[in-house]
């Protein structure tokens, strides 16, 4: 089990000594003064989005709050809406009702999950290429989001800082963005990539350094306010970490000479919990940090949502370290007690250690030698045994997208069947949201890319008869015979007639 009692000396690796040189390095540069030059970047950039970008996404972003597009409809929705725009229409929001409601905290859940990622890549773009046409250059970085695919898994975007943007100044080019709608929103998801260190004075004594690989990705668990985001602050060179609880995902970069660690900070409010599993195949190891002071109640719920978390197949057996957080307080529990809670010890692939994660906290108000020590111990548990991990890794990510598209064709099936019921009025459905019969082939002839309902293949004009002209079956179906990613499956009349007649066969009354 290991000591409870604080380091005198950091650890003797070159690893963590290249660390706290970077975290030195960033310190003097964050007390450096910018330049004139440097200014001048600084009021380009605030004019340019006020008079360019704010007048645009400031609306969009509006309108997207308003609509609230499914996440993986966000990108051809945008792409509509830019396209309309480039030609001289703004679109409005359908339903009025929507527009006079207050902003409620699923909307800002919207916001920071779904909407975030993808405004937050627009808005880097703009900043580095700085087009004067902004809406016809949105159409096409869309169009090459929908050809790429690149947002298929929403969240998981980690932007790089614009190159127009010197390092030295960007957080002044942040304090000037944030006064625009359109850079506030998307300064909640922008992901941090900043170099970073660790203080503490060096041991004389060397030990062999390991190889690490390119990239590490490292998941950041945990309850909020538990102190995730506060040790990422703090090992990036931040004296005085001020951290809001994170919403959604937060990617922070680490550099190690040839190797970057990428941590994936998760949110630990009990409703972004819930996305948590999408990134459990990602990661190579495990921060798992648990507030030893908090009341008894949070704390059996920490250990509870522990348990469940790193007993998780695409996580257990992973190299696993866990924060007993806060030991400065005299209600902080030990790394016995919790290790005892956990049902867990020390062992080849997992370390449990206490830790100050604020650098204020500590006695020396620099950061925790403790922190270097024990991520030292995570990166080389990863670099030793990396290749079998890696493969893990990607077994992982293959048996979670396979589940993924299974339970999505099992809800598109289930959604299919309830839409035809509802054409009918069958199955308990009311009927609703049906069209004429001249109506139903004109939209779905457009779904498809046609413009008259005349250009409707026969088989086309077959299957919307089948779904009884329903709404939202006929999207379905102009959906599947016209994907808008050029990575998704398209299918012929003839398979999406076998489809639907395979879930009418299943409905009782038809």
């Amino acid at each position: 089990m290991t000591s409870d009692v604080r380091p005198t000396t950091a650890p003797s690796s070159s690893h963590v000594d290249t660390l706290r040189t970077l975290r030195k390095q960033r310190r003097m540069e964050r007390m450096q003064t910018p330049s004139a030059s440097q200014k001048k970047v600084v009021e380009s950039t605030h004019v340019y989005l006020t008079t360019r970008v704010d007048p645009v996404m400031s609306k969009v972003i509006t309108y997207m709050l308003i609509e609230q597009p499914k996440p993986e409809n966000i990108i051809s929705v945008l792409l509509k809406y830019f396209t309309e725009l480039a030609a001289g229409v703004t679109l409005e929001p359908n339903s009025a009702a929507k527009q006079n409601r207050k902003t409620n905290s699923a909307d800002r859940l919207y916001m920071a999950k779904a909407m975030s990622p993808v405004f937050t890549k627009l808005m880097n773009l703009l900043l580095a290429l700085r087009p004067s046409n902004v809406p016809e250059y949105l159409v096409g970085a869309c169009q090459g989001f929908v050809d790429n695919d690149e947002f298929k898994n929403l969240g998981v975007v980690a932007v790089a800082k614009p190159p127009t943007v010197p390092e030295t100044v960007a957080p002044a080019v942040a304090a000037e963005a944030s006064a625009t709608p359109a850079a506030q929103v998307t300064a909640d998801a922008t992901a941090i990539t900043t170099t970073t260190s660790v203080e503490a004075a060096p041991s004389p004594e060397k030990k062999k350094k390991v190889a690490y690989p390119k990239k590490m990705v490292i998941l950041m668990l945990g309850l909020d306010g538990a102190g995730k985001s506060t040790m990422l602050a703090a090992v990036q060179g931040d004296p005085e970490p001020k951290c809001k609880p994170t919403v959604g995902f937060v990617p922070n970069t680490l550099r190690l000479e040839n190797s970057q660690v990428q941590f994936y900070d998760l949110g630990g409010g009990d409703n972004i919990r819930d996305i948590w599993d999408s990134y459990y195949g990602d990661g190579h190891a495990i921060v798992y940090v648990i507030d030893a002071a908090a009341d008894d109640m949070k704390f059996g719920n920490s250990i509870k949502v522990a348990k469940e978390t790193l007993g998780h197949e695409y996580i257990s057996k992973k190299p696993t370290l866990i924060f007993c957080n806060k030991s400065e307080s005299k209600a902080a529990r030990t790394v016995e007690e919790v290790a005892e809670e956990l049902g867990m010890s020390n062992d080849a692939t997992t370390k449990i250690v206490s830790s100050t994660m604020h650098p204020k906290m500590t006695p020396t108000g620099e950061v925790d030698g403790r922190i270097d020590e024990a991520l030292e111990w995570l990166f080389d548990t990863v670099a030793v045994d990396f290749d079998s991990i890696k493969e893990r890794v990607k077994k992982d990510i293959e048996t979670q997208k396979a589940k993924e598209a299974k339970e999505k064709a099992e809800k598109d099936r289930r959604v299919m069947k309830k839409s035809i019921c509802k054409a009918f009025g069958v199955g308990g459905e009311e009927k609703e949201d049906v069209f004429s019969e001249e109506d139903g082939f004109e939209f779905l002839a457009q779904e498809i890319g046609f413009m008259k309902a005349e250009e409707l293949e026969e088989e086309g004009r077959v299957i919307a008869g089948m779904v009884g002209y329903q709404k939202l079956a006929l999207m379905m179906c102009g959906g599947m015979f016209a994907p808008i990613s050029s990575k998704k499956k398209k299918y012929t009349w003839k398979e999406i007639k076998e489809y639907v007649e395979g879930i009418k066969g299943e409905i009782e009354g038809l």
